[in-house]
């Protein structure tokens, strides 16, 4: 049996376009509908991870310390980094975060020690991450790093980097923003769209260890 959800970001795209009456529901978008609701989703997607919508962008990396002072992450820009770590000998201790003012004004940025904070340098493209003190003979020493990802772009043959559980969500919400390109006055697809994002955001939580009361 089938559990995991197949939708391809044209699915999100054109069941989105026939909540608002543009496309017939026999009726596949235009290449032009298409391309401009891909546009918008994509643009969606990055404005709900701007208000921390992803608990399952949640992902992790390790960084091989050596005596440099900063480090560039490859392959992932990180739009936060919610905890890192020095491992030593299987032993991680949590490190303090530096805003861009702390770090420059430390007075020796190559002071060696045991690393114990960091400052985060997120561009538009490459980012970096700096520690302090630096490593003077690393030997195998890392920083483990949690983060949250960015979401990928939407692709029209591609599954949305979304869960399952939050698709209805996406279709009604993209529906809802899209009626300003069509002018299209739907209020219940507005309505619905809201309704649709509070469900999914009280889902999208991790788990909490509760305690009952003794009675």
């Amino acid at each position: 049996m089938t559990t995991s959800a197949t939708d391809t970001c044209r699915d999100i795209v054109e069941d989105a376009l026939r909540k608002i009456g543009v496309a017939a529901v026999d009726e596949n978008a235009t290449a032009d509908q298409l391309a401009s609701g891909l546009r918008q989703f994509g643009r969606m997607l990055k404005s709900w991870q701007n208000k921390g919508y992803a608990v399952w962008a949640k992902d992790s990396q390790s960084q091989t310390l050596t005596t440099s002072a900063s480090y560039t992450l490859d392959n992932v820009r990180p739009l936060e980094l919610l905890s890192v770590r020095f491992s030593q000998n299987g032993i991680e201790r949590p490190m303090n975060q530096m805003t861009r003012d702390e770090y420059d004004s430390l007075p020796n940025k190559d002071a060696t020690g045991t690393p114990t904070t960091f400052y985060y340098d997120r561009q538009r493209e490459n980012v970096r991450i700096y520690v302090w003190p630096v490593m003077a003979s690393p030997a195998g020493e890392t920083l483990e790093i949690t983060y949250t990802r960015e979401l990928d772009d939407p692709v029209a043959t591609d599954e949305p980097d979304i869960p399952g559980e939050w698709y209805d969500a996406a279709v009604y919400n993209l529906a809802a923003r899209l009626t300003d390109d069509y002018q299209v006055d739907a209020p219940r697809v507005v309505a619905r769209a809201e309704q649709l994002l509070n469900e999914a955001l009280a889902f999208d939580r991790e788990g909490s260890v509760w305690f009952n009361e003794s009675r």
